[in-house]
């Protein structure tokens, strides 16, 4: 699911290397590790950290996924930036795979799909700035059955969006259960949309501070209470249920509204 093609992914500690390894092999992506650890990892070796930007940034690599701090990518890239329609699409994620960052070229070099794309790989929350997302305020859920066509979902999302008094430019975000990553009309429709898709780990679901509330497809299924209602609140930040679980056809649509200071 990697939205650029030809992914870089580096890293500089063993720490660094695991969770590189993990983002790598989820987007199809060339790994680059200090020398001394790429072989354990089959990984691209480097041994100067700035040579090794220097050659991302300058060659066929459209995307570049940084594991370690945002202060050393930000000196790594500096001195090869040109302009928004050149650069790259750079992502930085910490070590432990909390935050992945869309860095530089959110928007023309699809840093920020890269970000939500690394996001649902690693369980990471993404950083978006940019500022058309950070003006929208809404997250809404999604559930469907195996193999639903990218028609179902459209409407469905556009009639969630009717019910809850938004239109769909007004929403940040779609997410969904981890292993609806490979659904293809899902896939299809938020593309058509140009919105944003985030998948949430099972873990999300599984965490018993959460009293989602239980329904009986996917607790026998899946295990977890619910696909929809608790993606959108769990992807939401200080979230308000807008739209409570409402089934169309063969979809469920949850839609939360962010509680955020200034919006």
């Amino acid at each position: 699911m990697a939205p650029a093609p030809e992914v870089a992914v580096i890293a500089v500690t063993g720490a660094g290397a695991r969770l590189a390894a993990e983002i790598s092999a989820g987007l199809g992506g060339r790994l680059h590790l200090p020398r001394r650890m790429a072989t354990a990892y089959d990984a691209g070796p480097y041994d100067s950290l700035a040579d090794q930007f220097a050659l991302l940034m300058g060659g066929s690599k459209r995307g570049i996924v940084a594991v370690m701090a945002q202060g050393i990518v930000t000196r790594m890239i500096a001195p090869h930036l040109q302009s928004k329609y050149q650069d790259p699409a750079v992502v930085t994620c910490d070590e432990v795979g909390r935050f992945a960052i869309s860095t530089l070229s959110g928007h023309e070099g699809g840093a920020n799909h890269l970000a939500h794309a690394v996001a649902s790989i690693t369980g990471a929350t993404p950083v978006i700035t940019t500022a058309t997302e950070a003006n929208r305020c809404h997250v809404l859920g999604i559930g469907c059955r195996r193999g639903t066509h990218k028609a179902a979902i459209l409407h469905a999302i556009r009639c969630g969006c009717e019910q809850a008094g938004i239109t769909t430019d007004q929403l940040r975000l779609v997410t969904s259960a981890w292993l609806k990553q490979d659904e293809a009309g899902l896939l299809d429709a938020i593309v058509d949309l140009g919105l944003y898709l985030r998948f949430l780990p099972r873990s999300a679901y599984e965490n018993s501070l959460y009293h989602f509330t239980v329904h009986d497809g996917p607790m026998r299924h899946l295990g977890i209470p619910g696909v929809a209602e608790p993606s959108a609140l769990l992807a939401a930040v200080n979230p308000r249920l807008l739209l409570p679980r409402t089934v169309i056809d063969s979809v469920t649509i949850a839609i939360a509204r962010e509680g955020l200071i200034h919006a």
